[in-house]
């Protein structure tokens, strides 16, 4: 009788925790995620960004440390169909709390941000598990081959709306995708072993094979190439794993790398 009372104690203070810290992330939205009205020449749009925070040192520590990360869930996986009614707000106040109102109501933003904050704030969450491969076959997916010019020269970009993931991946996954393209875009700025060498010098490999003489065709094959030189690509690797170590506290996965 008493093993039974125990182990129902135990499962509530599980329970109890596990509820808590679930919401750790999400009833901060409002601290968090900011909204506001921008001018690019004639056009108004909205500029959607993560705050540096101040205040309580776990939830700082993982709103700072994740901010690129956390912007790429936020453009990603949250509702852009009330992007116009948005729009229409005309105090900042008022824009800014329908913002909040529409992640805290969005089913799929709150699943995804529920993962993040269980990681960092429930003892006993339990990651999901994923290969270097399929970390890889969502990396790739970034260094896209977006035109071939006039002259005959191919055109690469390294973007979160503008890559392959929607046309390749059958199933999404937001932790790996925000953590890819978040890794690959911080190391895009630095000065040595960058990616972004990397890219060029992957692009120029492209030149060595006639990938067709129909321009449609041409791309799509350079694209396929392109993924697959990356793919093999060792400093791609070395830079996800590094980053990985540096973040796993936070990363709601863990991944095998036994195969790296």
């Amino acid at each position: 009788m008493k093993r039974i009372l125990i182990f129902s104690l135990l499962l509530s203070i599980s329970y109890s925790t596990s509820s808590q810290n679930a919401s750790s992330l999400q009833s901060n939205f409002s601290d968090i995620f900011q909204i506001k009205k921008e001018k690019y020449g004639d056009r108004e749009y909205l500029n959607k960004t993560v705050n540096t925070l101040e205040g309580d040192q776990k939830l700082k520590e993982l709103v700072n440390n994740n901010k690129l990360y956390l912007h790429y869930l936020l453009l990603n996986f949250s509702d852009q169909n009330n992007y116009q009614q948005l729009l229409e707000q005309e105090s900042e106040k008022e824009l800014q709390k329908e913002f909040i109102n529409s992640l805290e109501r969005d089913s799929l933003f709150n699943s995804v941000m529920h993962k993040i904050s269980e990681k960092t704030f429930n003892p006993y969450y339990v990651p999901d598990t994923v290969s270097v491969d399929e970390l890889l076959n969502v990396a790739v997916k970034y260094f896209t081959i977006k035109d071939i010019t006039e002259e005959g020269n191919y055109a690469g970009k390294v973007c979160a709306g503008i890559n392959g993931i929607q046309k390749t991946l059958s199933e999404r996954k937001p932790h790996l995708e925000a953590f890819s393209f978040s890794t690959i875009l911080k190391n895009m700025k630095e000065e040595k072993e960058s990616m972004h060498h990397e890219f060029v010098d992957a692009i120029h490999e492209l030149y060595k094979l006639e990938l067709g003489v129909d321009k449609e065709d041409r791309l799509l094959r350079a694209q396929g190439v392109m993924f697959s030189l990356m793919r093999n690509n060792v400093q791609l690797k070395t830079l996800l794993f590094s980053e990985y170590e540096n973040k796993k506290e936070y990363l709601p996965f863990v991944i095998i790398t036994n195969d790296l």
